[in-house]
């Protein structure tokens, strides 16, 4: 009797909560219509569970322990509501990468924190924040924390728990971002270190070969970690990785519509040098127009020749034999080399792709990273 009456007062807890933070989300939306509107994206929960002891997100809902919530102000609760969207605005939980995830929950509340801030005019006691590290990314401040240049104060912590994102939820917040960005007029009114900070992280200004590289080494079945590129051969605009041994298995698919035929040696030549720097690789190549129209197998002893190449310019586009195909053999990642005038599904596969644009075709793509060839015709020519 005793338990039943208890679960029955967490759950009116519970529920009280759920819609304070509702409110909560309607006074942002006077004060910070950008962010509240995001805010939008994500559900409410209320929980008792230790494993969120103050509050978390996963991208689709925001967590919010009971007894933290009982136990700070109003000013603080919407703080952390706020902190909480703008992990997902500016993709902390996947751009760890392989750094060490302690030092960068430390930097990626930094960052976080000195965004809210400015926004709300407020920061909570304890809550980890520098006002000489405002502007700067967490990437630069995660490199002063390696490095000993900053150290968080013993009366400062991390305001929540970092949870994991599903694949799909990164695109879909990739997909939100890059709406609001286009459509939002409350996006404009955002402070303009803040506009940067997101720009720096959903349009990056790297060359596309390096965005090709960087994406390739992603996927290594190996040890994942961050290699830089190789001084000898970046005279030449190659960007290649220091050291060689590790397997690479990818699907490069290429879209043989005539409007990609001028720019598509340019590509393959710049992905034949990177596979280069691999002692051993497996790539599955794949022709397509409205239909899967080749597949190859490209490995060490069967290297990209021109024999694998057959740009018809057949008129229609039409992905969805494509990403059928992943499903059906699953890969590590999707390279697709495009001028993107193709309708796409609202639903990603659950892989990461990346975008190879021509320079003359589409700006942005729905979801996925996206990057664009340059139009100068000073890139190394593919050769077989």
């Amino acid at each position: 009797m005793n338990n039943q009456l208890e679960q029955q007062q967490l759950a009116k807890q519970q529920a009280k909560l759920v819609k304070q933070l509702h409110e909560d989300r309607s006074y942002l939306l006077l004060t910070q219509p950008f962010t509240a509107g995001l805010a939008l994206r994500l559900e409410i929960e209320a929980v008792t569970d230790l494993q969120i002891p103050t509050a978390a997100t996963d991208g689709q809902k925001i967590y919010f322990n009971v007894d933290f919530a009982n136990a700070i102000n109003d000013q603080t609760r919407r703080f952390v509501m706020c902190h909480e969207v703008w992990h997902c605005v500016m993709g902390h939980l996947t751009r760890r990468q392989g750094r060490n995830p302690q030092l960068w929950n430390i930097a990626v509340d930094y960052e976080v924190n000195a965004i809210c801030q400015q926004l709300l005019h407020y920061i909570p006691k304890g809550a980890l924040f520098d006002a000489a590290l405002k502007g700067k990314s967490a990437e630069e401040i995660y490199h002063l924390l390696a490095d000993g240049s900053l150290k968080a104060s013993s009366s400062q912590g991390v305001l929540d728990n970092h949870m994991e994102m599903s694949v799909t939820t990164v695109y879909k917040w990739q997909e939100h971002i890059k709406t609001a960005m286009d459509t939002s007029n409350h996006y404009g009114l955002l402070p303009s270190n803040i506009r940067r900070a997101i720009q720096a992280v959903y349009s990056p200004p790297l060359p596309w070969k390096h965005l090709l590289q960087r994406f390739v080494q992603r996927q290594l079945t190996g040890e994942r970690q961050w290699f830089p590129p190789s001084r000898r051969h970046i005279y030449r605009g190659l960007y290649l990785p220091r050291q060689r041994g590790e397997s690479i298995e990818l699907t490069i698919a290429l879209d043989n519509s005539g409007s990609c035929t001028r720019e598509a040696s340019v590509f393959l030549g710049q992905l034949k040098v990177l596979l280069g720097a691999f002692a051993h690789y497996e790539v599955t190549l794949i022709q397509c127009d409205t239909v899967i129209q080749s597949v190859n197998i490209i490995t060490p002893m069967n290297p990209l020749q021109e024999k694998h190449f057959n740009f018809s310019g057949g008129g229609g586009t039409d992905f969805q034999a494509v990403f059928d195909y992943i499903k059906q053999h699953p890969t590590p990642g999707l390279v697709f080399f495009t001028d993107g005038c193709v309708r796409l599904n609202n639903t990603p596969p659950a892989v990461p792709v990346l975008w190879v644009l021509t320079s003359n075709g589409q700006t942005s793509m729905p979801w996925g990273e996206v990057t664009r060839l340059e139009k100068s015709r000073s890139s190394t020519p593919w050769q077989a």
